[in-house]
């Protein structure tokens, strides 16, 4: 053996060195998250369920001092062994590291309270009801909602300074059934444009607008859209109903 053959050698065998070290450096690294113990005597993990530290969570939904006592008596029992397991909390991821919660408000807020770390979630893709099943439920969440949303509505476009446009088309029975079946498999809870509006704000106001819109209400999340010229939000309401809004720039 050459001495050039012996230098790409040696270099051949570092590299496999210093792969297989970070190799077992990341193995390492990843195998040290592990689910702080006040939430794992709640919550079970799941095959879908990953843990995400609580600072990468905000609440959509307001938890009374009544609620959370109530939920840190249930955790209790869990952890007693009185009370089964509950399953991983429901988020949507909300931008730059961070995810809104769907599902499971109340119990982020009481481990929180209790000094957990992290907590077990399901991720998914696109917001939904979680309190719906039926084209029945879906009508009577949004009817108990109705004015709520037309006062947000001109509010938002007072505070903005923005032209307000509110659709109420899905109100017709057919086109909700219609929908449900077409784009959802028959499922209702993932049908979140029955309230539904346009704000349209000056263009320079756009990106200004948009980040207001996500800090100062429980927005689950925010979309660029296609066009590049604005935003679609997905907001939750009082009672969890989700709520469309699209962000548009003046012509």
């Amino acid at each position: 053996m050459n001495l050039r053959q012996s230098k790409k050698l040696l270099f051949l065998v570092s590299a496999i060195l210093a792969w297989t070290l970070l190799g077992g450096f990341a193995e390492t690294e990843k195998e040290e998250i592990r689910l702080d113990p006040i939430s794992a005597a709640d919550i079970y993990e799941t095959d879908d369920s990953v843990i995400l530290p609580m600072d990468a969570l905000r609440v959509t939904e307001k938890s009374t001092p009544e609620d959370i006592s109530h939920t840190m008596e249930v955790i209790e029992k869990s952890r007693r062994g009185e009370l089964k397991k509950r399953e991983p909390l429901t988020v949507i991821e909300y931008g730059a590291g961070k995810y809104s919660i769907i599902d499971g408000n109340r119990t982020y807020s009481a481990l929180k309270e209790m000094g957990a770390k992290n907590v077990p979630a399901e991720v998914v893709m696109q917001p939904y009801h979680k309190d719906v099943i039926t084209f029945d439920d879906l009508i009577a969440m949004h009817s108990e909602v109705e004015s709520e949303f037309h006062q947000l509505m001109i509010s938002l476009a007072r505070a903005y300074q923005a032209e307000l446009g509110e659709y109420s088309e899905l109100y017709n029975d057919g086109v909700i059934h219609q929908k449900a079946k077409e784009a959802y498999d028959g499922e209702y809870d993932k049908i979140v444009d029955v309230f539904s509006a346009d704000l349209t704000v000056p263009e320079e106001d756009l990106k200004k607008t948009a980040l207001d819109l996500k800090e100062k209400y429980y927005t689950l999340c925010m979309y660029d859209l296609e066009d590049g010229d604005g935003y679609m939000a997905y907001i939750r309401l009082s009672n969890g109903t989700v709520a469309e809004i699209r962000l548009n720039a003046a012509e």
